[in-house]
């Protein structure tokens, strides 16, 4: 089968390379030539559980004249998601689909309105990596893959997909609701990763720094606020116990605290942001989540590149 994943940063290499690893035609999209010749000279470096392997794949940029794809994952920085809207329809073949695993919410409906509903899956991804230069990445922490159809039904290319992923080595599973789903994640990233960027915690230090935990009860509380008045069923209700139980254990450094450390854009605008701008269409306050956006945005300002 042949994929394209469109970027190629710390999560598109991670999924890019163990799929291909698994015997697929695999093609990385991204808009960065040096990311593009890297790939193309040496593989992807993939550091995963103690080992490091080199992974021959076929990198281009957007613009390259390529066959179409069959698959088409989404893994690139949020704030492309119309340049990756205008890519996917040029590249994904006439009876493909495109999924997006990126974090928040939104980046479903972009690919909607380029490609259609018919053609579109969503889903998450709970596994982490870090970036370790051009085409190098290391997985820093192993987790499930959500994947579904839009509309909760199951179908043949859910199930095709999933034997993809489960083929490369990830934990897949299938939900009938995957938007609960995404918006589970949403809490994750709104009540961890902001907090994280601020401060130079790791996840799991949030629970033992009172003034941190104090702050993610606050910004979990306008959360779910935002999904009681939206009507939103999540698809784990004990959203709170389980994102308290991560701020104590897991110690890994979410993309957005690695953002901030490397002079990179954020995703803060398809996270608290977004849910700063549902929660104003529902006439809500989210003082906490709207600081929170404000001063990620501030820091990040302070060390762009």
């Amino acid at each position: 089968m042949r994929i394209m994943i469109i970027g190629s940063g710390a999560m598109g290499c991670l999924y890019g390379a163990r799929i291909a690893e698994s015997g697929h035609d695999v093609v990385m999209i991204d808009v960065r030539r040096e990311v593009v010749d890297t790939i193309n000279r040496d593989g992807i470096r993939l550091e995963s559980a103690g080992k490091e392997r080199c992974v021959t794949v076929v990198a281009a940029m957007p613009d390259a004249d390529l066959e179409p794809a069959e698959v088409m994952i989404v893994l690139s920085h949020t704030n492309a998601n119309p340049a990756v809207a205008i890519t996917a329809k040029r590249l994904l073949s006439q009876n493909g689909f495109a999924i997006t695993l990126q974090n928040g919410i939104g980046n479903v409906e972009s690919l909607v309105e380029s490609l259609g509903s018919q053609r579109v899956l969503g889903g998450i991804s709970y596994n982490s990596a870090t970036g370790l230069g051009p085409g190098h990445a290391k997985h820093t922490n192993p987790g499930p893959t959500w994947i579904g159809e839009i509309g909760g039904h199951g179908s043949s290319r859910v199930d095709t997909l999933q034997g993809v992923l489960e083929g490369a080595g990830f934990e897949t599973s299938v939900s009938e609701n995957i938007t609960g789903i995404i918006w589970n994640k949403l809490a994750v990233a709104c009540a961890v990763h902001p907090i994280c960027a601020l401060t130079g915690l790791m996840a799991g230090e949030i629970g033992s720094v009172p003034a941190a935990d104090t702050l993610q009860d606050r910004v979990l509380e306008e959360f779910l606020a935002v999904v009681r008045a939206k009507g939103i069923t999540l698809a784990k209700l004990e959203v709170v116990e389980t994102i308290k139980d991560l701020s104590k254990r897991v110690m890994v450094k979410p993309s957005m605290r690695q953002h901030i450390e490397r002079g990179l854009p954020t995703e803060i605008d398809a996270q608290n942001g977004a849910l700063v701008r549902q929660a104003r269409t529902l006439d809500l306050h989210t003082p906490y989540n709207e600081t929170l956006t404000l001063l990620v945005k501030a820091a990040n300002a302070n060390t762009r590149n």
